[in-house]
This record gives C-alpha cells, sequence and structure tokens, in this order.
C-alpha cells in the first residue's frame, strides 16, 4: 500500500517507475507469504501492534519524502533484518530458499532509498531535516523495543514479561537487533539523518558503533543473481 502511495505521489518519473516495480514485488512477497503461513503453518498470527503503529504512521503521512523514509530506510531496513535472522535459523529449506529470494528484492529496494533520498534531504531547511531525523529516531526505539511477538509468546505459556526477556535474550532476538541496526544506521547516516542534535539519543540506544558499516547505496549485483543454494533430498 505504501509503495503504491509512491507512484503517485513521488515527485520524479523515475520514483514513480520504481514504486510502480516495487509494489509489484511487494504484492508477491505477500503472496508467497501468505501461501507458506497457510500450506506449511496453517495459521496466521495478527500484526505486532507497535509494527502496525508505524506502518499506519507511514501510510497517513501526507508527505512523500516521509513515506519514503519511512518505507525504504525503516520498514525495508526492519524486513531485512527480520529476513536475515529466519535465512540464519530456521531449519526449513523451503522457507530459506523464499526469504534469500525476497532478500534480494528488499535490496534493491533499499538501495534506491538510500540514494534518491541522500540528495532530497541535503537540500531541505535544517529544521525540516531535524523533524525527519526525529521520526527516524521514534521508528528505531519501536523497532528495538516493541517488536516483541508477546501474543504468540503466551500461547505457549509465557508471560507478557518472560516474552519480551525471552527476546532480549535468546540467540534470536539479539541476531535480529544486531541485523536491524547493521544495515539501518549507515544508511540514515549515508542520507543525512545522524544529525548533531539526534546523534546522542542514537547513542543512547546503544547503537552507533554501526555508524561506519557499509551502506545500502551499492548494490552487490553478482549476488543478487547468484543461483539458490541446491538443497540435499
Amino acid at each position: 500500500m505504501v509503495a503504491s502511495q509512491l507512484v503517485s505521489c513521488a515527485p520524479t518519473h523515475d520514483a514513480k517507475l520504481y514504486a510502480a516495480s516495487q509494489t509489484f514485488d511487494e504484492a508477491r512477497h505477500v503472496e508467497v507469504f501468505h501461501k507458506y503461513l497457510m500450506t506449511r503453518c496453517k495459521m496466521i498470527y495478527p500484526i505486532n501492534p507497535s509494527l502496525k503503529f508505524l506502518l499506519d504512521k507511514v501510510l497517513t503521512d501526507p508527505r512523500w519524502d516521509l513515506k519514503f523514509i519511512g518505507m525504504q530506510i525503516l520498514i525495508e531496513g526492519l524486513a531485512l533484518a527480520a529476513f536475515q535472522t529466519i535465512h540464519e535459523t530456521t531449519e526449513d529449506p523451503l522457507l530459506r530458499d523464499i526469504v534469500g529470494l525476497v532478500i534480494r528484492d528488499e535490496g534493491r529496494h533499499v538501495a534506491f532509498g538510500v540514494n534518491y533520498l541522500e540528495d532530497w534531504i541535503r537540500a531541505l531547511r535544517e529544521d525540516q531535516i531535524e523533524e525527519r531525523a526525529q521520526f527516524a529516531y521514534e521508528a528505531c526505539v519501536v523497532m528495538r523495543d516493541r517488536l516483541v511477538s508477546t501474543n504468540v509468546a503466551q500461547e505457549f505459556g509465557f508471560t507478557e514479561a518472560e516474552a519480551i526477556e525471552i527476546n532480549n535474550t535468546t540467540q534470536g532476538g539479539r541476531a535480529f537487533r544486531t541485523f536491524l541496526f547493521e544495515r539501518m544506521i549507515p544508511n540514515l547516516k549515508r542520507i543525512g539523518l545522524l544529525t548533531d542534535k539526534i546523534r546522542p539519543k542514537f547513542e543512547a540506544l546503544g547503537v552507533l558503533q554501526f555508524e561506519n558499516l557499509q551502506h545500502d547505496g551499492m548494490i552487490d549485483w553478482a549476488a543478487l543473481e547468484a543461483p539458490l543454494e541446491k538443497h540435499a533430498a
């Protein structure tokens, strides 16, 4: 839905064309994950309320560039972290192949966002930049602290507090947060949203150690086009 909004509200022809292709990609992702869940898992849990809040914010904000920041940098960065975590930890070869292919699409989406937003944000007034930097920071707080599947854990007999503790201490939870900020912080720095005013807040989150890692503005086309690994029968 966000990608389709960008087709109409993005300011340039190139951005509209790319948003159109991304809308098609995201529709395929929805279909493949829905089919996997219904066929393999035979159930779908409701969306995490904090993630829904973030998505609704991006969907309803009238500013196209905030949609772009929210979608291309934040939500896509979140998706890449989740998919990388699944790819590294799942024992299901089908799911590993699915997320491997989806990661290729998401990598292109983030790269376009980084390159497109870099020049745009640099041209904004300082107060506009700070407003967008604050939005990015608040989204990172939500993604670090509140994206916990407490409703899932409660079905297995854990309390909400126990679910949060599990998320904070298990290998999967730690891997997710590492993947998340390894991708997101360098990208935010690249597009100019790690401002001097906002840096102390990100430092308090404990994520600035990632700021000098490689950003996603460059695409490794060889990796994206490499064939999937063959699994033994």
